[in-house]
């Protein structure tokens, strides 16, 4: 949202240049900014990270996502901050890579908090200038357990070194405003979006600027709207950006679009209530008809976001609905969901907020989810689809002996005989049917007997092993053992779960190690840093700044 927030983001980057030390000591080296959904707090991000950029004081960017499983992931910070600075910074770059030298088995996973501070410790010399990482939506990352380690982290590091500087962005949820709340103020600044004096002023320039496209659109007499209608829908947005951007995506559907304003501006509340109102308006007046198969939709793209997007084809497919009415639905609904192209065009809910509300007690009974249901659903649709479409040497391979390296043709292969929904219902079945404990559904006991009694789990072992992804077996039988457990499993569906661990872990440890044996090795200290930092906004111009395009030689180690 451009020309917005101009204040707030003169404050900032005057912050970062340290002319404002009558208002921030110079410790303070964290900068929280927080706000309810939709009121702007990315569009900041966006802007703060495209001056710094111009002023080469960006050292990265992230931003969250829930429903990304990379970029809702919180190990996943610290190596892009690390990344990053050593793109930048030629002394860190060369600390790092002497690290990686000393420690071929660097991940993720084992790298210690004590390893960053490591890094900063060991500098020869600082940066000139500050240098900024952004962390956009952090509320959408991790959960309340692992968010404080790693803000303790963050705020760990800035301190230590006087040259970084971390700005945070997130609503302010309990963990998050707990865990500064209990830090001694000159540690960090906060400020509350919502409080913002020229939010008023910010958003009636933006909506006066977004109806105008409209009405050169729809041919209407400008100004459109009337000055009392804008003065109703101002009031009814109350603060919150979102709702403007989602009222002038639902114009683009309406054949009156004064009519359609006029509705919206009726209704009164605070907070979230109008935005959720807004978007209740908008699923009554678009999806009229077949309320259940909409909700299947729907609960497949909620269930499926934290592990993949899916695309129109394999959300009709699991939710057992026509294509055609999934890829209509999703058109009616723009100012609710979008294509992304740069997940091969799988769909996502525009903004996290649009989430919530299909969850929430806002959402009429008609079109709201119930997770437990929607994952338990999804979780037997998975089994369905194994059972229908896994078989014996699925891609026909005439030597079964080769390593999937001295396969040429099997990407082809794969396409042409592995679904998007079987690729999907293979790796992640567990996860639904495991999602929430047994409430004796006998429509999930019944797919798992039925997957469980024949060769269906060897045939899925084979996939696994095409796929590449054989390590994620043994976890899959195991939780779905560990859930069963605890429940009311018949009798005869505990018998075939212990039998089939007994049968498949030998073959999970053959596949495993043949696949191991038989793969170039690859030092697991690179993909350590191979983490993508930033994810493509549709709406922002500066997307591409922050971008990392291939995953490919993003640390060389080198002589200087």
């Amino acid at each position: 949202m451009e020309d917005t927030r101009k204040t707030r983001l003169k404050e900032i980057v005057d912050w970062v240049a340290n002319k404002s030390e009558e208002k921030a000591p110079p410790q303070s080296n964290t900068y929280w900014v927080y706000g309810l959904p939709g009121i702007g707090k990315t569009s900041l991000a966006h802007s703060i990270c495209a001056s710094l950029h111009d002023q080469k004081k960006l050292a990265g960017a992230f931003f969250c996502r829930r429903d990304d499983p990379k970029l809702s992931e919180p190990r996943n910070i610290l190596p892009a901050l690390i990344y990053k600075l050593a793109e930048i910074f030629p002394p860190f770059r060369k600390i790092v890579a002497n690290h990686l030298r000393n420690d071929t088995n660097l991940t993720p996973q084992s790298m210690k908090n004590s390893f960053f501070f490591e890094l900063l410790d060991n500098l020869p010399k600082y940066p000139n200038d500050s240098l900024v990482f952004v962390i956009d939506a952090f509320d959408e990352c991790g959960d309340d357990r692992s968010r404080p380690g790693l803000l303790r982290l963050l705020i760990g590091a800035a301190t230590r070194a006087s040259w970084l500087k971390i700005i945070i962005t997130s609503r302010p949820e309990a963990d998050i405003r707990q865990f500064f709340d209990g830090l001694p103020q000159p540690s960090y600044l906060g400020y509350d979006l919502g409080t913002d004096q020229e939010a008023s002023g910010d958003l009636r320039c933006f909506a006066q600027r977004e109806f105008e496209l409209v009405a050169r659109k729809c041919y209407l007499a400008t100004p459109w709207p009337e000055e009392s209608l804008l003065d109703r829908i101002i009031f009814r947005a109350d603060g919150l950006f979102i709702f403007i951007k989602t009222i002038v995506r639902a114009l683009e559907h309406r054949a009156n679009p004064t009519e359609f304003l006029e509705a919206t501006s009726e209704e009164a509340g605070v907070g979230l209530k109008p935005l959720y109102g807004l978007y209740s308006n908008i699923l009554k007046s678009r999806i009229v008809h077949s309320k259940a198969e909409f909700q299947r939709v729907i609960g497949v793209v909620l269930s499926a976001a934290p592990y993949r997007v899916l695309c129109e084809e394999t959300i009709a497919k699991l939710a057992e609905v026509e294509a055609n009415v999934v890829k209509k639905w999703v058109d009616d609904l723009s100012s609710l969901l979008y294509r992304d192209e740069g997940a091969n065009g799988g769909i996502r809910v525009r903004h996290l907020s649009i989430s919530d509300f299909f969850v929430s007690d806002f959402c009429p009974c008609d079109y709201r989810i119930n997770c437990q249901d929607a994952n338990v659903q999804l979780g037997i649709a998975c089994l369905k689809t194994m059972v229908r479409q896994l078989r014996f040497n699925i891609c026909g391979l005439e030597d079964s002996r080769l390593a999937n390296a001295d396969i040429k043709d099997l990407p082809s292969r794969i396409i042409e005989n592995i679904s998007d929904c079987l690729k999907y219902s293979s790796l992640y079945w567990s996860n639904h049917i495991c999602f929430a404990p047994d409430n004796n559904d006998r429509r999930v006991w019944d797919s798992l007997e039925e997957f469980f009694e024949g060769f269906f789990p060897l045939f899925w072992i084979e996939v696994l092993s095409i796929l590449g992804m054989v390590p994620t077996g043994a976890p899959s039988i195991r939780s779905v053992i560990s859930w069963a457990k605890v429940s009311s499993a018949p009798a005869c569906i505990w018998v075939i779960l212990i039998s089939i661990r007994m049968e498949i872990r030998p073959c999970l440890r053959e596949f495993r190690t043949f696949a191991v044996s038989s793969s170039p090795f690859a030092p697991p200290s690179l993909s350590a840093l191979r983490t993508r930092i930033f994810q493509p906004d549709p709406s922002c111009p500066y997307t591409r700044l922050y971008q990392i395009h291939s995953a490919q030689g993003l640390l060389r180690v080198s002589r200087w």
